[in-house]
This record gives C-alpha cells, sequence and structure tokens, in this order.
C-alpha cells in the first residue's frame, strides 16, 4: 500500500465515521451554537483525538495478530467486509426512523453540559473525549476496516499515513459541524438527519464490499 492510497483510505474511513450525525454530532452542533466556531474547536478535537486513538489500536492489534490473519485468509478480510456491511445497514435503519436532530438538540442545550460559559473551554475536550471513547462501535469499525488491510501491519509509514488520514477527516468533520452551528441554531430537519445518515453509512457499506470484494479474489 503506497502513501498516497493509505492517506486516502485513512480520510474516508475517517469521513465514512464522522458524517452519520448521532448524539455527540448533536452536542458539537450546541456547542458552536453556544460558543462560537472557534471556542467550539476543543469539543471537535477530543472527538478526533479518541478516532485516532481507537484506529491506532486497532492497527496494532492487527499487527499482532497478523500471522494467524494471514493463516486463515481471505476469512478475515470478508468477515471485516460483512460486520462494515451489518453496521452500515443499522446505522441506516437508525438514522432514517430517529428522530429530527431539533428535538436532540434541545435537550443538549438544557443538559448541564450545555451550559457551561467561562472563558477556558479545554475543559470541554476532555468531555467529549469522554463521551466519545466510551462508545465501543468506533473501536469495533476501525477493527472490521483494519482487519482487511493487512498491509499497514506490515509498515509503519503507510500506517501513520493511514491513522493521519482518518484524524484529519475526523477533526475537519467535528469542527464543521461546530462552525456550522450557530448557523443552524438547532434546527434542521429530519431531511438533513436522513441525508447525512444515507451518505455516511453508504459509504461504510461502500468499504464493507471492496473488503469483501478483495477477499473472493
Amino acid at each position: 500500500m503506497n502513501a498516497v492510497i493509505a492517506l486516502s483510505s485513512g480520510i474516508v474511513a475517517g469521513l465514512a465515521l464522522a458524517i452519520p450525525l448521532g448524539g455527540i454530532s448533536v452536542l458539537l452542533i450546541q456547542e458552536g451554537v453556544r460558543f462560537g466556531a472557534v471556542r467550539a474547536l476543543p469539543a471537535a478535537a477530543g472527538v478526533a483525538v479518541v478516532d485516532v486513538l481507537y484506529c491506532a489500536l486497532a492497527i496494532a492489534a492487527g499487527a499482532a495478530a497478523s500471522p494467524l490473519i494471514e493463516s486463515i485468509a481471505p476469512w478475515p478480510t470478508i468477515v471485516g467486509g460483512v460486520a462494515l456491511l451489518v453496521m452500515a445497514g443499522r446505522g441506516l435503519a437508525h438514522g432514517l426512523t430517529n428522530q429530527p436532530i431539533a428535538g436532540a438538540a434541545e435537550g443538549a442545550a438544557s443538559s448541564p453540559s450545555g451550559g457551561i460559559q467561562n472563558s477556558n473551554l479545554w475543559p470541554r475536550f476532555v468531555v467529549f473525549f469522554g463521551l466519545t471513547v466510551i462508545n465501543p462501535a468506533t473501536l469495533v469499525y476501525f477493527a472490521a476496516i483494519t482487519t482487511g488491510l493487512v498491509q499497514l501491519s506490515f509498515d509503519w509509514r503507510t500506517a501513520a499515513l493511514f491513522v493521519t488520514g482518518v484524524g484529519g477527516a475526523s477533526f475537519a468533520w467535528q469542527a464543521l459541524l461546530a462552525s456550522i452551528g450557530g448557523l443552524l441554531r438547532g434546527r434542521t430537519g429530519p431531511r438533513v438527519h436522513a441525508m447525512t445518515a444515507l451518505v455516511g453509512n453508504v459509504i461504510v457499506a461502500a468499504l464493507g464490499v471492496v473488503l469483501i470484494a478483495q477477499g473472493l479474489r
């Protein structure tokens, strides 16, 4: 896997994870509404750092298990692809039937964490880091992807580029949510929610199909 492919794969993986709107996304939008784009960036960084850590952990585990993975190939690749398809299906089912973001954002606004008005917002990094790190789905997501990308385990440079792409894409998306929060003002209709769920989970499903196709070659 060359450098360009590793970096671009990381960017795609990071966006596929970040784009579907969930509870954290709603809270990030609310951060932008309450504090403005720049002061909400620490919260966005907290989410992105967890994505980077979980991605690196999944790759490190893959490096330790690579001899076993090679011995039972291509099944790990196929299983990883199927796992991504299942996750995409569940994400679509949830995203397309969930309540509008406005209701969730109003709930976030009424939470104690939404009312912090002090000038030092770096504690918000810790809050969003903690909220994200307790979600095991992120680790499962990266484990499913990296299982099929064994090349990342053999070359630390390509692995680092993949993780960099994941972190950059994740932070860019989270920062975008925070930045547009003030413009949205907590009001996005169900159509926007459905669209983001569709786009993000279609990307996840596409990654799953690619892994299955690689395994069946």
